[in-house]
């Protein structure tokens, strides 16, 4: 009787066991999992590339050739051409306020100064004597104002090649030019040194750039490249002493125009964001950061 009791209690025992353990386990929710965030992308700024900027260089004048011709007092109608006119390699200097439009397209006016030194040589005319030639020297001062455009090129690295065009005036001022006839075989006792006043005038100017700008920053600009510039024909030089002296007034030489050959270097400012034709990628913000979560339980409840 005794052992039946006793085994009576041990299986109610582990009946009220088993029931406790399969409530808790009712009571056992599902893991709950957190959704990753979804990463949120950003429109990239568009940069303002406009704005205006100053620039400034100097560079070497190349040697070159021209021609020209002049008038003989006394042979109205008459017109003599040199047979060689050449411009000696000198320097050049300017400077320039511009507006860039896009970014890719800027546009500026320059003030640019030339220093010529211009050798003539032609034969005399027959009356003068057989075997005589001209030696001609003289020297211009060439300001020249210019509308220029440019178009910027998609960068390389830091190096955003470019090229332009330019229209604009030059004023020419010629200094006194020697007029030398040698050969004494001519009759003349000695070489005869003649001088003339040079002369001062406007004429229409054009130009073609090419080179290629460097960052030195975001807003300051290495810029290094070749200028052709075209200043067209004009007066150059009235007569010399003697011939004035006869009554010779006017105009006595005209040059061709000059073909000027330049390479320059300078700096270039950009007030505004500058940076330009670099092609940007977009921007995108930063994903948040995203682990797996671990599941969660909660605690079981026994009643």
């Amino acid at each position: 009787m005794k052992s039946m009791l006793l085994t009576t209690v041990a299986a109610i025992g582990v009946l009220s066991y088993l029931g406790a353990a399969a409530q808790a386990a009712d009571i056992i929710e599902e893991p709950i999992y957190v959704e990753p965030p979804v990463p949120v992308y950003e429109e990239p700024v568009k940069e303002n590339y406009s704005g205006w900027y100053i620039r400034g260089d100097a560079g070497y004048l190349f040697s070159s050739t021209g021609s020209g011709d002049y008038r003989v007092f006394g042979e109205e109608g008459s017109r003599y051409h040199y047979d060689e006119l050449k411009l000696k390699g000198s320097y050049t200097v300017g400077a320039g306020v511009g507006y860039r439009v896009a970014e890719h397209f800027r546009a500026d006016l320059s003030l640019d100064y030339y220093d010529l030194d211009i050798d003539g040589r032609s034969d005399c005319p027959s009356y003068v004597g057989f075997g005589c030639y001209y030696n001609d020297s003289s020297s211009a001062d060439v300001w020249t104002a210019m509308a220029n455009a440019y178009v910027d090129l998609p960068y390389f690295g830091p190096i955003a090649p470019y090229f332009g065009a330019g229209l604009g005036f030059a004023h020419v001022s010629y200094g006194k030019m020697t007029n030398e006839i040698c050969n004494p075989t001519c009759g003349v006792e000695g070489n005869f040194i003649g001088y003339h006043d040079g002369e001062d005038s406007w004429r229409f100017a054009s130009s073609l750039m090419a080179g290629a700008s460097v960052d030195l920053t975001k807003q300051l600009k290495l810029d290094v490249g070749y200028r052709y510039t075209r200043v067209f024909e004009g007066d150059a030089f009235g007569y010399d002493q003697v011939d004035s002296a006869f009554g010779a007034r006017g105009v006595q030489g005209r040059d061709d125009g000059f073909n000027l050959h330049a390479v320059r270097a300078g700096l270039r400012y950009e007030f505004g964001s500058g940076g330009f034709g670099k092609g940007k990628e977009p921007v995108y913000a930063a994903a948040p950061a995203y682990e797996e979560p671990a599941p969660f339980y909660e605690e079981p409840v026994y009643k």
